[in-house]
């Protein structure tokens, strides 16, 4: 980390008036995996960003991060004013324009302040000092209720990542952003995929995809890549997703859904999906009722069919259904599922050997509040 450098400026993006910009400079030009959001409606630093890795071919240098305001749905004004700032970093810092990316978080439909933002550049290049992952995630954080920060050192192998996410939360991607460093040579691209697989695409909050969210992974070491590297930036990743998950907007339960025994791994994974996206046990969850109903409905709504007379569900390792009806003591479970923060379900398939785990937030009237008054 103490190579790597950060800088951060008030761009008067924020109506709290608080630090809104973020440079990240890295200590030499660095090889790097990203994935962006695939909503078409995508912001214009996604698209900038996008353009500037396929020219580098992936390698990147520094990078430029916002908050408050998503630089989206501002026409090709929003595109000239990613490009003014991402062109400005590399200028102040004598780099190449195409290894320098642009990200934005917050408001669509509002342009930048690009005038207040280019002098928020020059502020945070001239004040650079050593990254404080706990410091970026403040700086690049919206409605987030903590900042987003993780490390992981497994021998030599060292990965850390700082991120933001609370609402706008569901694959594919799931709706945040999120940047992962290593000591270790860049991973092949089909690990970078199953990573992206099992952490960030596997957790929703309110089944709203995003418009500007983006991960990547940035390789800064030589440490030849194996799997203990690949671990440590699993835990990192997978922790950060976690943590947008236990922030999501108003959220008040952190819920695993495993879906095992299944067929195929695809199959595994849309129902679970199916469960965690549904609105219905979203509330129940967060009323704490264990309305295997909800559930099973949600599990049967995919293209992949189900047998009723072969499945079996538990909540909270309590079995409330098998092939039928179970008589359990819903009080109990309903009182053990209120004194917990996290929720665990599993339906067996019983038809295979694959599984998937999705993770995800309960639905409660705190998250309408905050979404009813968000900008007005």
């Amino acid at each position: 980390m103490d190579s790597i450098l950060m800088g951060v400026a008030k761009a008067g993006i924020k109506e709290s008036g608080g630090e809104d910009l973020l440079i990240i400079k890295l200590p030499y030009t660095c090889e790097s995996h990203f994935a962006f959001t695939t909503n078409y409606f995508a912001a214009a630093p996604v698209i900038y960003s996008k353009n500037m890795l396929e020219l580098s071919g992936y390698k990147v240098s520094a990078m430029v991060i916002n908050s408050g305001n998503a630089n989206c749905g501002t026409g090709q004004t929003g595109y000239e004013h990613a490009k003014m700032i991402g062109e400005k970093v590399a200028n102040l810092f004598d780099l190449p324009k195409e290894e320098v990316l642009v990200f934005s978080t917050g408001i669509i439909g509002k342009p930048l302040p690009i005038i207040n933002m280019l002098e928020g550049v020059e502020y945070a290049v001239n004040h650079l000092e050593t990254l404080d992952l706990e410091t970026a995630a403040k700086v690049i954080s919206t409605t987030d209720k903590f900042p987003k920060h993780s490390f992981c050192k497994k021998g030599t192998y060292e990965a850390f990542c700082f991120g933001k996410g609370a609402g706008m939360i569901h694959p594919n991607m799931a709706t945040m952003l999120a940047f992962c460093f290593t000591n270790a040579k860049l991973m092949p691209v089909n690990d970078f995929n199953e990573l992206l697989e099992s952490t960030f695409n596997s957790i929703d909050v309110d089944g709203c995809q995003s418009t500007n969210d983006s991960f990547g992974v940035i390789s800064f070491g030589n440490l030849e890549y194996s799997k203990d590297a690949y671990e440590t930036i699993y835990h990192v990743s997978k922790e950060i997703s976690d943590m947008i998950v236990k922030d999501g907007e108003g959220a008040s339960k952190f819920i695993i859904v495993e879906v095992k025994h299944a067929s195929i791994k695809t199959k595994a994974k849309v129902i679970a999906e199916a469960i965690a996206t549904s609105n219905l046990v979203k509330t129940a969850m967060y009323g704490c009722d264990p309305n295997w109903g909800r559930i099973l409905a949600a599990a049967g709504s995919t293209a992949f069919p189900i047998d009723p007379l072969s499945i079996s569900l538990h909540i909270m390792d309590i079995k409330v259904y098998d092939k039928e009806p179970i008589n359990f003591n819903k009080e109990y479970l309903s009182k053990k599922m209120r004194d917990s923060n996290h929720i665990k379900i599993v339906l067996d398939l019983k038809e295979g050997n694959m599984s998937f785990n999705y993770r995800f937030a309960d639905l409660n009237h705190e998250y309408i509040k905050i979404n009813a008054e968000y900008t007005t």
